[in-house]
């Protein structure tokens, strides 16, 4: 069972789908997770396959288009602020609250890349999440970014389209495959589903770089008490195992690390190789700590 919700955000309205268990009994109240997707994607791209995975193992989920994409207001678009998409994830674990077949005692977080950074900073700032699933997500952007050739010149550019943006108000947008060609197997990924989502722009203000500079969700992980499951891809060309590492050495509840041997970062999604072990591993988690 699906229906499209809307919930509000620091002044926001965000567009979501709210899933239930097909099977699921008159009266009978179900833990819930929010799906949190990755860098510029909205909620109809990917994720939905893994919600729907959790809904046939008895879970309630929400996918929400952060503000700025997809059907949610925010102006301008595509500007990717992560700690505005954290305040957005909270806002989501509000709405669940109210869902009358949702137990408010029972919230999780599920995240894929960029998406799992975001929920590893929604846990670490909000004591309702119970389980957090990270999956292929770093711990700081900014470590991320400052290990690419040519950073400081490319930081550069970005300082001065965010003066320009900020004395003009002129906005300039970047390609996200540009940003993420370190990966060809995922831009490749992008570009061939893109045209399948109409209100997916795969592009991001040029600006807001610098909020992703800013980004080290790894830093409010040890506040957090959830259970977490962090899991990588080996072969992964666009986060490096020593973040899922390092996310794993700061969470302070009941933790778990999973590699998974041979598989690459556009694996893990939808039809790919990674999906079912993926989904493997975060349901025996979830069962065991969000049940």
């Amino acid at each position: 069972m699906e229906r499209a919700i809307t919930l509000h955000s620091a002044g926001a309205r965000l567009a979501g789908v709210l899933r239930l268990p097909d099977d699921l009994a008159p009266g009978a109240r179900v833990p819930a997770l929010v799906c949190c997707q990755g860098f510029s994607l909205v909620k109809e791209v990917w994720l939905p396959k893994n919600a729907e995975a959790l809904n046939r193992a008895g879970y309630a989920t929400l996918n929400v288009d952060y503000r700025g994409f997809g059907e949610s207001e925010g102006e301008p678009r595509c500007r990717l602020v992560p700690w505005a998409q954290v305040d957005d994830v909270r806002a989501a674990l509000t709405f669940l609250e109210t869902v009358p077949e949702v137990d408010p005692r029972r919230l999780g977080l599920f995240g894929i890349s960029l998406g799992a950074s975001v929920a590893v900073g929604a846990a670490g700032r909000d004591d309702r999440v119970r389980a957090l699933v990270a999956i292929a997500g770093p711990g700081d952007l900014g470590r991320v970014w400052a290990s690419f050739p040519d950073f400081p010149r490319f930081r550069d550019k970005v300082r001065a389209a965010r003066r320009a943006t900020t004395s003009t108000g002129e906005v300039t947008y970047v390609a996200v495959p540009k940003l993420l060609a370190s990966d060809p197997e995922t831009c490749a990924l992008l570009v061939a589903d893109a045209p399948s989502f109409p209100t997916w722009r795969l592009e991001i203000t040029f600006e807001s770089l610098q909020d992703l500079f800013e980004f080290a969700p790894e830093d409010e992980l040890p506040k957090s008490r959830a259970a977490s499951l962090f899991v990588y891809p080996e072969r992964d060309a666009l986060i490096a195992r020593s973040e899922m590492t390092s996310l794993y050495a700061k969470a302070r509840g009941e933790k778990r690390l999973v590699a998974l041997p041979g598989l690459a970062h556009h694996e893990i999604y939808n039809d790919g190789p990674g999906f079912e072990p993926v989904m493997r591993e975060t349901l025996a988690f979830l069962d065991a700590h969000l049940r």
